[in-house]
This record gives structure tokens, sequence and C-alpha cells, in this order.
């Protein structure tokens, strides 16, 4: 009796081992992003993320995304903007805009009146033999 418990207790956590070792991927899994630059940094001065303080007093609102990375990728980056009012509907935008300088104005437009838009600034570092790499989301 000793030796059959010992037995169905190895087989049961060999079993639980095993199993918690497997995992199915599911067909609605993201393809994974290609890998990230470590040195690319960006930071948006004067915006405060889920605060009521950056608020825009129009259908605008201007800002300026600086690069803190050192050194700056040396084709420059891409810098596009998107924006989705509450009921998730897109907010045309100015199209994307490239740079090398470390610091770069941009303006928001067709903002929502007394609404809060969903923004997200994407900076991508330009690789001149490849497309555009995703490398920091602000």
């Amino acid at each position: 009796m000793m030796t059959l418990t010992r037995t169905v207790l190895t087989l049961l956590c060999a079993f639980v081992l095993v199993a918690s070792g497997c995992k199915k991927k599911k067909s609605g899994d993201p393809v994974p992003r290609p890998g990230e630059e470590a040195e690319l940094q960006a930071d948006i001065p004067n915006i405060h993320l889920n605060r009521d303080d950056n608020a825009a007093q129009g259908a605008t609102l201007e800002f300026s995304i600086k690069l803190t990375s050192n050194p700056l990728p040396p084709d420059g980056v891409t810098i596009t903007v998107t924006a989705t009012n509450p009921a998730g509907t897109a907010i045309a935008q100015n199209p994307k805009v490239s740079s090398k300088e470390g610091t770069i104005s941009l303006t928001l437009i067709n903002l929502p009146q007394r609404q809060v838009a969903d923004i997200v600034v994407t900076v991508q570092s330009i690789i001149s033999r490849a497309t555009p790499k995703p490398t920091a989301s602000v």
C-alpha cells in the first residue's frame, strides 16, 4: 500500500510539473514585437500622464518631445501621433514627422471639446537599410 501511494504521489507531482511547463499558444496571441533599442529614450516635458493639467484650451495642443538618448540615432527618428475620442473613433492628426534634432515640436489637432482623448506618441529610430523599427512609445 505504501509503495502504491508513493508511486501515485510521484506520478501526480511529475504530471503537475510537466503540465505547468506546457503552454498552448492561443490563436489570438499577438505576434511578438522585434527587439527594442535600449539606447533610444524620449521624454515629453510639461506633459503629465493621466492628469487634468494637460487639458487643451482649444482644438489644438502644442508640445515638444525631447530625445534624451546619447548619442541620437544617426539617421534620426520618426514620430507618429495617434488620437482617439472616448468612443474609440480615430481623430485625424498631422502626418508623421522625421527629424535628426534632439527636441521636436508637435501640435495635436482636431481635439474634441470638453472630452478626454487618448493620445499615443510613438518614437521610432530610422534604420537606413530597412523600415523604421519601433523603439519607444510615450
